[in-house]
């Protein structure tokens, strides 16, 4: 019998959700319509994730180790996949949930400010040209990158024109308007705690041990030597997925400056108002 290695080590990002999860509850930290913009921001960006497996995993990733999972498949794809994307966007929002309502709580915007703007948020949702422009531009260079870095194999850079168009790119639809709500020390604790996890998981397990690893003629070109050749695809990726952050502000935003004309807004209204006094 094997020893599911993938499988245990999903435990990383498992494991600090759980206790984060029973710190919240005992603390009373998240009220429902900060667990409500919780579950819609890891259900969207999971389900970007899991649509990333189903249509380019096999273009862009390889299983080399089919003693590391335990044998469930969707599509030929590990499930452990599945569960490492809805797993790791939950621990990024929790870990900014985290530093936002506790450990950096005095960055924090107030509720007050999110109703305060109501009038001025005549509109929910702004496109940032610039970030745009930013998104084509790093899509234009990865093409180039890809022609004179590494030109064997696919003609385009599929997994980080993916990254920047399902991530970059639509950030550009909610920086503008989540600028003045983001906990930025916050984001940043929690992006840096992420990439240094997900970094050293990689590298010292996950490449070495085989539970994944890279179609190389995919990739840009570069890669890291003594992380195993590890793409600068890989260790960017979660930087791009710092959105899910920018995602659970922006449905903040929604309930809080939205008027409560809909049955469903005016129940969780009513459930928050409830929340708050009995806290």
């Amino acid at each position: 019998m094997h020893f599911p290695e993938y499988t245990v080590s999903l435990l990383i990002w498992i494991i600090p959700v759980f206790v984060l999860t029973v710190f919240f509850i005992n603390k009373r930290l998240l009220s429902p319509e900060k667990s409500f913009a919780l579950i819609v921001t890891v259900a969207v960006l999971a389900a970007a994730g899991c649509a990333l497996d189903l249509l380019f995993a096999k273009s862009f990733f390889l299983f080399p180790n089919p003693r590391a999972v335990i044998g469930l498949k969707i599509k030929g794809i590990p499930i452990e996949e599945f569960i490492f994307y809805v797993t790791g966007f939950w621990f990024v929002v929790f870990m900014y949930v985290f530093c936002d309502e506790y450990f950096l709580l005095k960055y924090n915007v107030p509720d007050k400010k999110y109703a305060r703007f109501r009038s001025r948020l005549k509109q929910t949702l702004f496109v940032h040209i610039k970030s745009a422009w930013h998104g084509l531009f790093l899509i234009v260079a990865a093409l180039v990158a890809k022609r004179l870095l590494n030109p064997s194999g696919a003609l385009v850079p599929g997994y980080f024109i993916f990254l920047a168009m399902a991530a970059y790119i639509p950030s550009a639809l909610f920086y503008r308007v989540t600028k003045l709500f983001i906990n930025w020390r916050a984001f940043l604790f929690s992006m840096l705690a992420t990439v240094l996890i997900s970094i050293i998981w990689e590298v010292t397990l996950a490449l070495p041990r085989g539970y994944w690893n890279y179609q190389h003629g995919a990739m840009l070109g570069i890669f890291i030597g003594v992380w195993h050749d590890l793409p600068l695809e890989a260790v960017t990726v979660w930087l791009f997925c710092s959105l899910v952050i920018m995602v659970y502000e922006y449905v903040k935003i929604c309930y809080f400056t939205a008027l409560p004309t809909t049955p469903g807004h005016k129940l969780l209204l009513r459930v928050g108002t409830e929340w708050r006094t009995r806290k």
